[in-house]
């Protein structure tokens, strides 16, 4: 059996902020990659839980969801490095 997983194009002005209605990347749109920088290790990857509990993979920059198992293998090519590495966090401050 095969999976065909439709995306329909949506203008930005009309894309929820609400992750749950938020459509998956295409395939064409991540990038495989072979070392760290993947959409996990991405400054701008979240998760999200919706009212089902459900744990989606988030990218809020291109307000897209991402499939699991993607984040660790793939990336898009506005990714960048986590800055709580470079700066430090400090739990005090939030």
């Amino acid at each position: 059996m095969v999976w065909v997983r439709t995306v329909k194009a949506v203008p930005r002005d009309q894309v929820s902020d609400e992750p749950d209605e938020w459509n998956y990347f295409d395939d064409r749109e991540l990038a495989h990659s072979k070392g760290s920088a993947v959409c996990m290790t991405c400054e701008h990857f979240r998760y999200h839980a919706t009212k089902s509990c459900v744990t989606l993979l988030t990218c809020p920059i291109h307000q897209r969801l991402i499939q699991q198992g993607e984040h660790l293998t793939k990336r898009c090519n506005r990714w960048q490095k986590k800055r709580v590495l470079e700066i430090g966090w400090a739990p005090e401050v939030a």
